[in-house]
């Protein structure tokens, strides 16, 4: 237990850098594609555009459950180290692209590496963490994947503001090559699924083995709660998606700022996590995910509802601010919170395929989310104008606020909030708090 008391924060810092890389590609490009289509010329055309962005996030969305299920053979740890290559190595060659196929063709190779980093870093991690502590420490894992999401328009306007867009790109390769380093010195290979599993299912054919794993405990109390965290997933994510990728443009695009000040005026939104998240995971330690995920949602839903209403094109900087905080406080939460709930709601022997599979929900939601949030600004708005870009991001952002409010749902249904399995633990047996009450149950 002393060995890993001293690798948990090393393991911690490892694998929440390596998601950061991975969420930061999500967003980064939205402030850079109009550097990009000009630097292109005509070979970057508005569908080009769109599918600099796509062709990272098909792979993350569709790549999970398939990358998990082949690391159960040839080793978590291994995979995962060889996902930071790939992923480093698509990110030189889209630093290095000159045609719009190049950089299309490199952004699916980033997305392929991060389709396994992304699902196998929550499983490191918690191989790599005591119990007792994984409530703050996955909590400020998990707030790493959020400030990505959020400070990556931030880091997109300065990168094109004082160097040039490919610079988004060569970030990611001193930074990726150092992580694959550190993860074959601060990370261990997590139990594998068939030693970690009870007896009784180890002893069964491996086809119905396999099928057990897949179906994560389907008949169970703590079946229903997995669902509801993957609908979780998917709705964070393709609210925030759907309404970012347009309210980002909003300060150039309406009110004139070069793509730094547009990035320099979200920064009360992409600080939050810094501030939030140690708060939130100390509170976890009494509360447990469920509460916290809700009042993420509350506060995304309030950040979206207070845009819809204040922003015209000439709105003032300090009515935005509202939206700001509430939106940084609502992400920091929910991200903060969501691998607990993953792992409060599935045992530690299939943890891998129920990481994998949140991992391409959530990317699902994303692209849902922008799809969704396309379709509907191209009927109520459009880009000919600052009136009627902002009365497409009104609706948009009402939508965005739906989404939330049906996350609220979502997150109550979430189950107890110390639901949790140990390792071993048929699906069957009964859960901890009613097997051995006198015993705390911790995650």
């Amino acid at each position: 237990m002393t060995a890993r008391r001293h690798t948990a924060w090393p393991a911690c810092a490892v694998t929440g850098l390596a998601v950061f890389l991975c969420g930061l590609d999500h967003l980064v490009l939205l402030t850079a594609l109009t550097a990009i289509r000009s630097d292109l010329g005509r070979d970057a055309d508005a569908a080009a555009a769109g599918w600099f962005v796509n062709a990272y996030l098909v792979p993350v969305a569709v790549l999970p459950p398939l990358v998990t299920r082949l690391a159960a053979r040839v080793g978590q740890l291994r995979m995962f180290t060889a996902a930071l290559v790939l992923f480093t190595a698509g990110s030189t060659a889209a630093a290095c692209s000159a045609t719009a196929g190049s950089l299309t063709l490199a952004r699916v190779v980033q997305g392929t590496g991060a389709a396994a980093i992304m699902p196998l870093s929550l499983t490191l991690v918690a191989a790599a963490v005591p119990v007792h502590r994984r409530p703050v420490l996955l909590g400020v894992w998990g707030a790493l994947g959020g400030l990505a999401v959020a400070v990556g328009p931030l880091v997109g306007g300065a990168v094109v503001q004082w160097g040039g867009w490919q610079y988004v790109f060569w970030i990611n390769v001193p930074l990726g090559c150092l992580l694959a380093a550190a993860a074959r010195v601060f990370l261990r290979e997590p139990p594998s699924t068939h030693a970690a599993a009870p007896a009784s299912t180890r002893s069964r054919p491996a086809a119905a083995r396999q099928s057990t794993v897949l179906r994560l405990w389907p008949r169970s109390g703590v079946s229903r709660g997995l669902l509801a965290v993957h609908a979780c997933g998917f709705l964070i994510h393709a609210g925030v998606f759907g309404t970012v990728f347009w309210l980002a443009q909003f300060p150039q695009a309406v009110q004139g700022h070069s793509p730094w000040e547009a990035g320099l005026r979200i920064l009360p939104w992409t600080a939050m996590p810094l501030v939030v998240a140690p708060l939130a995971g100390l509170m976890m330690g009494s509360t447990g995910a469920r509460p916290v995920l809700v009042a993420g949602f509350l506060l995304t839903a309030a950040s979206s509802g207070w845009f819809a209403l204040v922003l015209t094109p000439h709105s003032d900087y300090v009515m935005q601010l509202p939206g700001l905080l509430a939106g940084g406080m609502g992400m920091a939460l929910f991200f903060t919170a969501a691998p607990e709930a993953l792992l409060a709601n599935t045992s530690d022997w299939c943890a891998a395929a129920a990481s994998g599979v949140n991992s391409s929900v959530r990317e699902i939601g994303a692209l849902a989310g922008v799809g969704a949030s396309t379709v509907l600004f191209t009927y109520s708005g459009s880009t000919a104008g600052p009136a009627m870009f902002t009365h497409g991001l009104a609706a948009v952002l009402w939508a965005g606020a739906a989404t939330a409010g049906l996350g609220i749902l979502a997150a109550a249904a979430t189950g107890p909030a110390r639901n949790r399995f140990p390792a071993g633990k048929p699906a069957g047996a009964a859960a901890p708090e009613a097997a051995a009450p006198a015993r705390p149950a911790v995650l």
